[in-house]
């Protein structure tokens, strides 16, 4: 194989790296994942576990972290996105269900419209985030 091809190669394998780190935004609704595919794999290979902060999402790199915010009621909470969703559901994000409840998704509704950006704080785990309050 030549050097051009390993070069482009490289540069291609790398392109999903960086798909995250230019401004990001997206609206629409969320929803939270159902109980009965508690324990089951994601596509990370982790099994899904409702009371991690964590998400799925169609394009977003596995393992990056959003800020996902609730536009009823301002609440916002960071997830670090583990599993892939269809690119056709009419939902931008599935939340687990801890996140859910994070941002005030009532079990009986079961949706919101939501906001999602680039994760714009430092954090040790996703699962130690706690709700951002953005009414101030």
């Amino acid at each position: 194989m030549s050097i051009k091809i390993k070069y482009i190669l490289l540069i291609i394998s790398a392109l999903p790296l960086f798909a995250i780190t230019a401004a990001f935004n997206q609206k629409g609704t969320a929803t939270y994942y159902a109980t009965k595919l508690v324990g089951r794999k994601t596509t990370s290979g982790e099994k899904y576990d409702p009371f991690k902060m964590t998400a799925a999402h169609a394009t977003l790199p596995l393992q990056s972290y959003v800020t996902v915010k609730n536009l009823k009621n301002n609440k916002a909470v960071v997830v670090r996105i583990n599993d892939r969703m269809s690119r056709k559901s009419r939902f931008v994000i599935d939340l687990s269900k801890v996140a859910a409840q994070k941002l005030g998704i009532k079990p009986g509704v079961g949706m919101a419209p939501v906001l999602i950006t680039k994760a714009n704080q430092l954090i040790e785990t996703a699962e130690e985030a706690t709700p951002i309050d953005t009414t101030q």
